[in-house]
């Protein structure tokens, strides 16, 4: 994520200055047990990327830091609660990258990811990669038919069979259903949506090629990339995938700006005090920039990120503004 590298710089820089003293601490912040609510249940990436911020946040602000899971909804229940809350800095919420599309989906949004929230730190990026089976077929040449190995094979197949290939998603709205449309819009062409229920049931029609492509987690993509029984065409992140050196971007191989990823922030009610959001910001910069929260990021297949709460609010305003071109270009109907 090439647009966030130097707000990284700067986030750390922060977190390391002497200048980082803490005023807010000074003021009496914080006076009580420190919250993270996940959206999600707990296991997953989003849950342990807090349980590593709630335990720093605890050893360095010297206050009971804890993770609260409150899922269903599609992630409203938290978002809303969230949103409510007394905007003091006690109560965080993990955004992922479903924050910012959430709302495009619903006919009553329960929040608004722009102005109901104040912006703290984008911690960590799960790098995308887009896949076909490995068994997937191209173009022919001289009368045989070629393996689809770039995005410009696949989209060439695509166009040449307009309605007829398909990409699966873990459900309708999701960030892998998401970039699929995103990809459409990028490549002029026409592929069928197929939703499954999560990313363990997408995997036996992918690799039995009954779908023809996915876009989803590279760290749950992996190992049957290098089994060999999926084919890495492209990562859909702005910059290579380290795990995947030679696989290039979206942007490089032929749609430049293209970007599709599952980032995870820290975000606090709107009207938190910007003393508190420049506190937590430094506090949690200094966590995530040890050497052993990237250890621990990287066995999970996370790139750790960190920005400034300005960085982090603008990225949120351009993905709600770029998903809400994109659910009105695919027409997904509100719900």
């Amino acid at each position: 994520m090439t647009r966030l590298r130097a707000a990284c710089i700067i986030a750390v820089v922060a977190a390391v200055s002497p200048s980082g003293t803490s005023p807010a601490h000074a003021q009496g912040f914080p006076s009580k047990t420190i919250r993270i609510m996940v959206p999600f249940t707990p296991g997953g990436a989003n849950d342990v990327i807090a349980r590593e911020i709630a335990a720093g946040l605890q050893g360095s602000l010297n206050q009971t830091a804890v993770v609260e899971n409150k899922p269903g909804g599609g992630g409203n229940i938290a978002y809303s609660y969230v949103a409510r809350s007394p905007p003091d800095g006690h109560l965080m919420l993990i955004a992922p990258a479903s924050f910012t599309m959430g709302p495009h989906l619903s006919l009553n949004p329960v929040y608004d990811p722009v102005t109901d929230f104040a912006p703290i730190n984008l911690v960590a990026d799960v790098p995308f990669v887009m896949v076909v089976p490995a068994s997937l077929r191209g173009a022919s040449l001289r009368g045989a038919s070629l393996p689809v190995r770039t995005v410009t094979d696949f989209v060439e197949l695509a166009k040449s069979s307009p309605g007829k290939l398909s990409f699966g998603s873990v459900g309708v709205g999701t960030p892998q259903h998401l970039g699929g449309e995103l990809f459409k819009m990028h490549a002029g062409v026409d592929l069928i949506h197929v939703p499954f229920r999560g990313a363990t049931a997408v995997m036996p029609d992918l690799l039995a090629g009954r779908i023809d492509m996915f876009i989803g987690a590279i760290n749950s993509l992996l190992p049957l990339i290098r089994d060999g029984s999926l084919r890495p065409i492209a990562a859909t992140g702005l910059v290579r995938i380290p795990a995947l050196p030679d696989i290039p971007t979206m942007s490089e191989a032929a749609f430049p700006g293209f970007e599709v990823g599952s980032v995870v922030g820290l975000v606090g009610p709107a009207g938190t005090p910007p003393e508190i959001v420049e506190l937590l910001n430094r506090e949690i910069a200094g966590i995530i920039a040890t050497p052993g929260f990237h250890q621990r990021m990287a066995a999970i297949g996370v790139e750790v990120v960190g920005t400034t709460p300005a960085a982090y609010a603008k990225l949120i305003r351009d993905d709600y503004a770029k998903w809400g071109k994109v659910v009105a270009a695919a027409r997904i109907k509100r719900e």
